[in-house]
């Protein structure tokens, strides 16, 4: 079953303005430039509005949708309308890999779902990267996530996935604006690339 992701509507903030204003742009240009020569385009136009409207100061930086950095108890995700699952069904999307879950802190047993994994469109964009790590323990795919990263500038795993910043971050450089502001199939590319270099990594990647 495919998740089905609450997303709010656009006035009342739910999605970014720069992923309107991008949309906007895009079915302008449908009927003026072909398929190849628009995707190019407004792979520029996102780097140049991300660029602007998350700069600070900007009035664009008020309403940066940004990933929560909370945890989800298996009802509440179920309860939020974040998936259409029944919770059955939401531990089975664990086994194969479609989202993750972690034992909640202070507690040798339980499920906690880190609630950033929900946002749009990281659902659509995790499952490649979490069927690569299926043999790890669930603290360390966690780890893994939510671990700054040099080659991101200092972001994580997660935001580059998402494309956005998680809520504690206080604010963004050009450089990591920047990495937010590519294509989702390059920002899954990039995290998987990442991934890669797990086996031999040093200790203090994931630690």
């Amino acid at each position: 079953m495919t998740p089905r992701v609450h997303v709010t509507s656009a006035a009342s903030g739910g999605i970014p303005l720069v992923e309107k204003l991008v949309h906007d742009i895009d079915e302008r240009l449908e009927q003026t430039i072909d398929a190849g020569e628009r995707a190019r385009v407004m792979t520029i136009v996102r780097q140049c509005l991300t660029a602007t409207l998350a700069s600070p100061g900007m009035p664009g930086a008020a309403v940066e949708d940004r990933l929560a950095v909370s945890y989800l108890k298996p009802s509440d995700v179920i309860a939020q309308g974040l998936v259409a699952m029944s919770q059955a069904t939401l531990y089975r999307a664990v086994e194969d890999a479609r989202f993750y879950c972690v034992t909640p802190r202070g507690k040798a047993i339980g499920r906690a779902f880190p609630a950033w994994q929900f946002s749009p469109p990281v659902p659509e964009l995790l499952a490649s990267v979490l069927r690569q790590m299926k043999d790890l323990p669930s603290s360390e795919i966690h780890a893994f996530w939510v671990t700054p990263v040099d080659a991101f500038d200092d972001l994580t795993p997660a935001e580059v996935l998402a494309g956005r910043a998680f809520e504690s971050r206080a604010a963004l450089s050009a450089a990591q604006r920047g990495h937010l502001a590519q294509a989702a199939s390059e920002r899954q590319g990039r995290v998987i690339a990442q991934l890669a270099a797990l086996p031999s990594r040093s200790s203090d990647l994931i630690s």
